[in-house]
Order: structure tokens, then sequence, then C-alpha cells
């Protein structure tokens, strides 16, 4: 698992067992989900039915971003799935 965190320019260096990397650009397909995490799961099998109309296939690990949070968790989140012709 990979968390992230928007750093710019800054340099930031590994402890304490974490490690810097740096995510690969990847073609995604990706939908934007509105609301907290408890209803999440249609929305990726409705990305997933997508991708899947389209030709495409699946071609590495989803990604999330929550763009925002609440007290209660991700309000709004990116999702994206890696796709190959």
């Amino acid at each position: 698992m990979h968390v992230a965190f928007e750093i710019g320019e800054q340099a930031v260096s590994a402890s304490d067992g974490i490690e810097i990397v740096e995510l690969p650009v990847v073609e995604v397909a990706s939908v934007i989900h509105r609301g907290d995490m408890d209803h999440i799961t249609p929305v990726y099998e409705a990305l997933i039915r997508w991708i899947d109309d389209s030709g495409l296939h699946l071609a590495g690990h989803n990604r999330e971003l929550h763009h925002e949070m609440t007290a209660n968790g991700p309000s709004v989140t990116e999702l994206q799935m890696p796709i190959a012709r």
C-alpha cells in the first residue's frame, strides 16, 4: 500500500520504515465519487464495467485520491484504474 502526499519540490528523507517512491505515470480510467466510502463499491463496479465495455483491460493496481476530507473520512474521492488497450 502506498500513501501519498503532495510535497512539491521539498526534499523529504526516508525514516522509521518509510520509503520515498515516485509512482510511475500510467494511463487510467478515472471517476470522481462524492460521498462517504460506504457507498464507493458501486462506483468501482461501474468504472470496471465501463473499462470492459470500452474494449480496455485493467493494467495494474488502482489508486484512490482523496480530494476532500471530513471528520468522518473522505468526502470527494477520485478512483483511478490503470488501463491498457
